[in-house]
């Protein structure tokens, strides 16, 4: 057993760890139905209580303005797959402030967001945005995307193999799939052990937890080839905060009193010791031999 305390769920829920694979594993897992359910009614006051007050869920406009820092985080591995013309697609979109970056960089920004809310907010701001995938598809039959993202999804989805292959089928020619998943080997769950961390990090919205090896086993069983790019997110005034107070938050909170070089020392030394936070995945399709 890995993660005892499950954020969110009943007494009988537990994440296990495969031994062969390293996968993650929530168990029981919610029906579908309830699924559905939690995606469409509940997720933005569940992320709510989550995001120590670094991120703002209560209302889309400024949810947008707290998260421009994880558009520019981001744009480091997006770069090279964005030109002008090109045509991306980002499943779970949430408000749309990745599809605003891309529409400014001269791209054609189409958005799934499986939230009743986000939803109608994001078509009120003229984007392109489905509640589904097969929505999406019954709308604009045949079409391909030069780039598939998503951000913080895959840990929620049931079946990954499915998940990404439907995602090949809708690649044009020399497209690629990027996308970011938290990553298990977390300092504060792998190298500090923090109790109070133990029992906010594992969640119920999440089917699975990732670190590499277990992103490569499922990616071996489809027809592409990945390259996983360690990130780490959360900065040292954030681990402070969790040391001292036992609460998420505290983003940034530190600086000035530690300076910026300590803090980028900090997580670079996180990422080259192997308990850094996320992972970029970027998948291309496999040509044929």
């Amino acid at each position: 057993m890995r993660g005892e305390h499950v954020f969110g769920g009943s007494p009988e829920h537990r994440f296990w760890e495969c031994a062969a694979c390293a996968a993650i594993y929530l168990h029981p897992v919610p029906s579908e139905a309830d699924e559905a359910r939690f995606y469409a009614l509940e997720f933005e006051k569940f992320m709510a209580s989550r995001s120590g007050g670094d991120r703002d869920w209560t209302a889309a406009e400024r949810h947008i303005e707290t998260n421009r820092d994880q558009v520019r985080r981001r744009w480091r591995v997006l770069a090279p797959f964005v030109r002008p013309g090109a045509k991306v697609l980002e499943i779970g979109c949430s408000t749309g402030f990745m599809l605003d970056a891309f529409r400014e960089a001269g791209m054609g920004a189409s958005g799934v967001e499986p939230s009743g809310a986000f939803l109608d907010f994001l078509r009120g701001r003229g984007h392109d945005a489905f509640g589904d995938m097969d929505e999406l598809r019954a709308a604009w039959p045949g079409e391909r995307w030069d780039l598939i993202t998503h951000f913080f999804v895959f840990e929620h989805v049931r079946d990954p193999w499915a998940f990404i292959s439907g995602q090949i089928e809708l690649l044009a020619p020399g497209g690629a799939i990027v996308f970011e998943v938290p990553c298990a080997l977390d300092a504060l769950t792998s190298l500090y052990r923090i109790p109070a961390f133990e029992h906010f990090y594992w969640s119920i919205a999440h089917h699975y937890y990732y670190v590499p090896r277990s992103v490569r086993f499922v990616m071996e069983q489809l027809p592409v080839t990945c390259e996983i790019i360690p990130e780490q997110r959360y900065d040292l005034s954030n681990h402070l905060t969790w040391l001292m107070e036992g609460r998420p938050g505290g983003q940034g909170r530190f600086l000035g009193p530690v300076s910026p070089t300590t803090h980028d020392a900090y997580r670079d030394d996180l990422v080259r010791s192997g308990f850094f936070d996320s992972m970029f995945v970027i998948v291309r399709g496999r040509r044929p031999a």
